[in-house]
């Protein structure tokens, strides 16, 4: 909009309010029924960010956006007009049942697979999802692997349901390089439309904090990662976000590498 005053990095689009699941934790209150976003209006979002800035990057989310079965179609308008980076922010299910679909997605120029990503068991998925979704999070990282996409796996950690398994995700994605590039720790916020909803306040404190996370991983990696290895975001509040860039020795353990991560979720270090 014009009185936007930070140059943006990732734009994300919401192509969609419905979606093939009914999460509880949904802060987008997504569910069956809803509405698409035209080409037309899509068209004119893209107007937008090319006349406020330029081609960011641009992450395709929704609801669930893989419902739509024109969004290869919405992928090439994003790559026709010259954006360069195309992320879709999909619970892979979709992905995960229909291969077609996603080499559809990918010869039409999509780059990664923002993965929502809870935890390694089915007990964190149907916690926090409703479903048993593990067999399909596996199928799906398969699939983009295939298929040559990258993914970002995207927890949204929930205290007493998984806030205890930020090392076991790290390992998982670990286990799957090169296809998994990164993990997007995400604390649930209860807020507006989404209070507790449910949700015992008896398992666990309201909220996980990100340093809370930072130490989390720093425990997890038995020295090799440090606290002051991880960075503020530069294209937001420094409160906001924080990152680390690492490579994996040959003993399978984190290190950090040179240089600040980049704050756009799309970067794949």
């Amino acid at each position: 909009c014009p009185d936007h005053r930070q140059q943006s990095c990732c734009v994300l689009l919401e192509v969609t309010s419905r979606c093939d699941l009914a999460c509880p934790v949904c802060f987008a209150s997504a569910g069956r029924r809803g509405s698409d976003a035209t080409l037309a209006e899509i068209d004119g979002w893209l107007d937008t960010l090319e006349a406020a800035g330029g081609r960011v990057h641009v992450q395709l989310s929704g609801g669930e956006p893989t419902v739509r079965d024109d969004l290869p179609e919405i992928v090439a308008r994003i790559r026709g007009r010259g954006f360069d980076f195309v992320q879709l922010n999909t619970n892979g299910v979709r992905l995960a049942l229909d291969p077609d679909y996603l080499e559809a997605l990918v010869r039409a120029g999509l780059d990664c697979v923002f993965l929502q990503f809870d935890g390694v068991e089915d007990r964190v998925h149907r916690a926090i999802r409703g479903a048993r979704l593990a067999h399909l999070k596996e199928a799906a990282i398969a699939r983009c692997g295939e298929a040559g996409v990258g993914v970002v796996l995207v927890p949204t950690l929930v205290p007493g349901i998984n806030d205890h398994d930020i090392g076991a995700i790290v390992d998982y994605a670990i286990d799957r390089l090169p296809t998994v590039r990164a993990v997007h720790f995400q604390p649930v916020s209860w807020f507006g439309r989404h209070p507790r909803n449910g949700f015992d306040p008896r398992v666990g404190p309201p909220h996980v904090t990100l340093p809370e996370i930072v130490e989390a991983l720093v425990a997890h990696a038995g020295g090799t990662v440090r606290f002051e290895d991880f960075h503020p975001g530069s294209a937001e509040n420094p409160y906001c976000s924080f990152s680390g860039r690492f490579r994996v020795d040959a003993a399978g353990r984190l290190r950090p590498t040179e240089g600040k991560a980049s704050s756009c979720c799309g970067d794949p270090g």
